[in-house]
């Protein structure tokens, strides 16, 4: 194979290679940085913190509503009756 043919395939190859960087060059705008990455782990972070804390009390909240549901109350004893005795009439 002559030089001239080589170089020629070579030539193609990177035009081709120059389009692919300028389409990653024109994704890149759009990627997020470091710093985005770093703000996003934080709120991330918050938000799991955030919702385990709210199943928890709604954990604890229907727990406390079904342990006072569930069994049954015993019914308050009746008070005992007040008796008056009045002494016969004479």
């Amino acid at each position: 194979m002559d030089i001239e043919a080589r170089l020629d395939k070579h030539d193609e190859m990177f035009v081709n290679v120059m389009e692919r960087l300028s389409k990653i060059e024109a994704r890149l705008e759009h990627m997020a940085t470091k710093e985005d990455v770093e703000k996003m782990g934080a709120r991330i972070v918050r938000w799991v913190v955030g919702m385990i804390f709210g199943a928890s009390v709604a954990a604890i909240t229907v727990m406390t509503f079904v342990l006072n549901n569930a069994v049954p109350k015993a019914p308050p004893v009746p008070p005992t009756p007040i008796v008056i005795q009045v002494p016969a009439y004479k």
